[in-house]
């Protein structure tokens, strides 16, 4: 099949290869990585990572992209999102699990709340209902509830 105009011929490629096995997975990653990093923002990746999906799934009459396809991107959008690094300090493509192990350290850790920290959440969402609720119809279905619940 020949590639539509206005799609990106490494994308392409990745997208096709990530169709016929998964043994290509590192393959369709490195390509991936590649386009994006030579975009400058996340918007733009996105696009034609689009543009690339769409033509795909027309040429090759599939409902939704392959496993190696569907988690290079996520990973790469991931790091674009958060603002890491496609490039090491020598210039060359960071793998997808360091990759994935500089997302999971750049995203915020939770922290266990108190009994008095989660209370005074709850009664903060319970103060401010939107206005397009009714407060009292809101609080007598949490009463509800939690006397369902046997509280």
């Amino acid at each position: 099949m020949d590639k539509p105009s206005g799609v990106s011929d490494t994308l392409y490629a990745a997208a096709t290869e990530s169709l016929v096995s998964d043994a290509s997975a590192t393959s369709t990653f490195e390509k991936m990585i590649q386009v994006a990093f030579t975009h400058s923002s996340v918007e733009t990746f996105t696009k034609e990572l689009k543009d690339t999906e769409r033509a795909i799934k027309k040429d090759f009459e599939v409902s939704s992209m392959p496993g190696p396809w569907r988690s290079a991107k996520s990973v790469i959008h991931s790091a674009m999102n958060l603002g890491i690094a496609l490039v090491d300090d020598n210039g060359s493509y960071i793998g997808k699990t360091a990759l994935q192990s500089k997302i999971k350290a750049a995203k915020p850790v939770k922290t266990d709340v108190s009994i008095n920290e989660y209370v005074t959440q709850l009664i903060d969402k319970m103060t401010k209902v939107p206005e397009t609720l009714d407060a009292d119809a809101v609080c007598r279905e949490v009463k509800a509830r939690l006397s369902h619940l046997g509280y």
